[in-house]
């Protein structure tokens, strides 16, 4: 299975996880639940236009990032950012097409997709 193959594979069980969430259900273990059986792979997670395979998404650039209709980095955002889904805000400004903030990305980086990485040995 290619890289790109396996990100979109596992943005795919995202989706369908929060659209299937049981009451009480905590991101870490539905990531758990997705993550584990590409644990140690290296992941390709650009995002992939449903309307138009083959060019990237046109709300986020990867299915990892911090956007409300990608529900693996929803996930992401609500299993390692310090303060869940309420860190939205400061992760969103990275995601400005125009002017993305640099300080944003750095943030969302070291704090939240670093150790969600590691957690999995993605590299």
């Amino acid at each position: 299975m290619g890289n790109h193959v396996a990100g979109r594979a596992m943005a795919m069980l995202a989706e369908e996880a929060v659209r299937n969430r049981q009451w009480g259900e905590s991101a870490l273990s539905i990531l758990d639940r997705i993550c584990m059986p590409y644990r140690n792979t290296h992941l390709d997670w650009k995002a992939e236009d449903p309307a138009c395979p083959g060019r990237v998404h046109p709300d986020y650039g990867s299915y990892t990032d911090p956007h409300p209709k990608a529900a693996l980095g929803m996930l992401i955002l609500e299993a390692f950012a310090p303060n869940g889904v309420a860190d939205m805000p400061r992760y969103a400004p990275m995601l400005d097409a125009e002017h993305p903030d640099e300080s944003a990305y750095d943030a969302w980086w070291t704090e939240v997709y670093e150790p969600f990485q590691a957690r999995y040995n993605f590299s």
